[in-house]
């Protein structure tokens, strides 16, 4: 932002005070909490994903914006199709509520030579059973970011049953390939930072933030471990995300769902 701007902590109590500057939230926390303490705050959602920040976003276009965490659906079914080239079909896991969230996904497969398929997870009881139908069906998982499925109670029975049946799993974040999926894209801190700074200028610019986006440069983490087990041989994180780049600008698609 350069040494002209001042970056300033705000706490809770000082949010309704805030007039004519824009107020970073970091985290869905924060953006809640700023939201609900200054409806006429101009705010810019850091580290929150699209499913959080875009209703508020059309509701209030150039007062609400983000610079998203989570990274489309799309690239990360690109990224398993890098990986595995052969791989026609995905595997994807929803809730009732979710799963609604997954039909843009769906439809865009087809131009990359692949199909989807949803399974709905009922209830924690039908967690394992459905996934084992999931892992049936396709060449690899794609996790999303979905709390209700994927967190620290469910993800070591996810990675392990993938892992036993042969199957990888791609998604959702880079915390997760620690865990044992074998792949995620991920956009980079400095990347994030760097469009945050470009709405920020913006905004002092003409008084408005830019839509919600996601951040043009993206990255790879790989499990190699998880890989040598299940006999993959994987390319570079580099060479990984730059056929995922091809593979999108080949067909115009959109980077985002």
């Amino acid at each position: 932002m350069g040494e002209n701007t001042a970056v300033l902590p705000i706490a809770e109590n000082e949010l309704s005070s805030i007039k004519d500057a824009p107020v970073v939230a970091v985290g869905p926390s924060a953006f809640s909490k700023a939201r609900q303490a200054n409806r006429s705050a101009a705010i810019l959602g850091m580290l929150v994903e699209e499913d959080l920040v875009s209703r508020f976003a059309e509701r209030s276009p150039g007062q609400i914006s983000a610079v998203y965490y989570n990274v489309p659906l799309l690239r990360q079914a690109l990224t398993g199709k890098v990986i595995l080239p052969h791989a026609t079909k995905v595997s994807i896991l929803a809730t009732p509520t979710s799963a609604g969230l997954y039909e843009a996904v769906l439809d865009q497969l087809s131009g990359y030579g692949m199909q989807g398929r949803v399974f709905l997870v009922e209830s924690s009881d039908d967690l394992i059973p459905t996934l084992i139908r999931a892992l049936g069906y396709g060449d690899f998982l794609l996790a999303a970011s979905d709390d209700a499925i994927y967190n620290p109670r469910t993800i070591k029975h996810i990675l392990l049953t993938a892992y036993r049946r042969n199957r990888i799993v791609i998604g959702p974040s880079q915390a997760y390939v620690k865990a044992g999926s074998l792949a995620s894209s991920y956009a980079p801190f400095p990347a994030m930072a760097s469009l945050a700074a470009d709405y920020i200028n913006a905004y002092f610019n003409d008084g408005t933030l830019p839509p919600p986006a996601y951040p043009e440069q993206y990255r790879v983490e790989v499990n190699d471990q998880v890989a040598r087990s299940l006999n993959i041989p994987l390319p570079d994180r580099e060479e990984i995300a730059g056929l995922v780049n091809e593979k999108l600008a080949e067909t115009g698609g959109p980077d985002n769902e």
